[in-house]
């Protein structure tokens, strides 16, 4: 008894830390998101916001900071990737499709080695996939001469395509192959012996069976394309993606507008699979109720009946979603009372920090007073007069994010 209690303590203790590694630099992520600081963290907190959601800020040296509404390479990026993962699904899925068959028609000697050869592309490094595209259609574009076939073999959208249809679509094969290991043949030949065509064949039965496997692949192409960057980076030459720009803004300074683009992503896909999830457990209980109702008339068995009246239920998902919003509104709440809400709170961090930084530039200018003038006198650095007014331009500061240089008295 000890030991089994032992066993289911331990058993706890792995699952939480198990979830806590996989969903905590989602969770730290999110937060960020609402922190109103130039750089994603949440300690020191300075404000709540949605500043990362809307505009974005300007920056002391007079960058701006955008936010993700006015980001435009984020949303160029965001486009290209719609636009490649719609080309990668079109390709991909009908290429997985037709290889899966082909699998199922060949001599049984021949399988392994068509499996292997079909598998291969997975192998490969995304870098190899990605040069390789673009040194094969840039031979094509150049021997092609000028014109449509020179700039489709130049296009980074169109050879990115190409790259990674090149290894999805063999993910697309191999669920295919999955669902065919299911598939009764004795359908197809009842269907031929009654007059059917290949055509019709194919249609209206090897098709509605393979549904649920089209559905799949052509998910898992999207998403695989959507989040690729080895073979994207190399192919796409100087159009960008959603990847490719988030990693040159991670590569320049996080910036929290990454964060919230990550919190929008999360929860899109946390709404898409609650729907999926909800749409599944109606046509489950929809075919249920249909089986039992055909049961019963089959057998007349009354404990197969069940009542027709419909009471209502209220979801136990709502109370999950009632507790969130309370818990968010007393958080809201709490951050209010102790300031750290609102305008007021993001103006009155904006003026503690220029504040700050005034303080600095004063300590600054005092320490380049006080240097002995006979230390630096006749020496390689020169006089003390090169340093005395490093900070008497008036236009040092002039963009300096709105910064007022009345607060400096020099």
């Amino acid at each position: 008894m000890k030991s089994g209690h032992l066993m289911n303590a331990l058993l706890g203790i792995y699952i939480f830390i198990f979830f806590t590694y996989l969903f905590g630099p989602l969770l730290i992520m999110s937060v960020t998101a609402f922190n109103s600081a130039e750089f994603p963290s949440i300690t020191p907190w300075e404000c709540f916001s949605w500043r990362w959601f809307n505009e974005g800020k300007i920056a002391y040296d007079g960058q701006k900071l955008a936010g993700l509404a006015t980001d435009w390479r984020l949303h160029d990026g965001f486009i290209s990737s719609l636009i490649i993962g719609i080309g990668v699904v079109i390709l991909s899925v009908p290429i997985g499709l037709a290889a899966s068959i082909v699998l199922t028609q060949v001599h049984s000697r021949l399988r392994t080695i068509f499996y292997s050869i079909s598998i291969m592309p997975v192998l490969f490094p995304g870098v190899i996939i990605g040069i390789s595209t673009v040194v094969l259609w840039d031979r094509i574009a150049t021997i092609g001469g000028e014109g449509f076939i020179s700039d489709l073999g130049r296009n980074g959208i169109f050879l990115t395509i190409l790259g990674q249809t090149c290894f999805i679509s063999t993910y697309c094969f191999l669920i295919f192959v999955a669902r065919l290991q299911r598939f009764d043949q004795t359908q197809e030949e009842a269907a031929l012996d009654l007059g059917a065509t290949q055509t019709q064949v194919f249609f209206k039965i090897l098709i509605p069976y393979l549904m649920p496997a089209i559905a799949s692949s052509a998910v898992i192409a999207f998403l695989a394309s959507f989040e690729n960057y080895n073979t994207t980076v190399f192919s796409i030459l100087s159009d960008q993606t959603l990847t490719t720009v988030i990693a040159s803004k991670v590569r320049l300074g996080i910036s929290p507008a990454i964060s919230a683009l990550a919190l929008v992503i999360i929860l899109l896909t946390l709404i898409l699979a609650i729907a999926y999830e909800v749409i599944r457990r109606r046509e489950d209980k929809k075919k249920e109720e249909r089986q039992n109702r055909l049961l019963f008339e089959e057998t007349n068995d009354s404990r197969l009946k069940k009542d027709n009246k419909k009471t209502f239920r209220l979801p136990r998902s709502i109370f999950l979603f009632l507790l969130i919003i309370v818990l968010g509104g007393f958080g809201l709440n709490e951050l209010a009372k102790n300031g750290l809400y609102g305008n007021e709170c993001v103006k009155a961090a904006e003026t503690a920090k220029k504040s700050k930084f005034s303080d600095q530039l004063k300590l600054l200018q005092q320490n380049v007073n006080t240097v002995d003038e006979n230390t630096l006198k006749g020496g390689t650095l020169g006089g003390t007069n090169d340093y005395n007014n490093i900070f008497a331009d008036p236009n040092l500061f002039k963009n300096f994010g709105g910064f007022d240089l009345s607060l400096i008295h020099i």
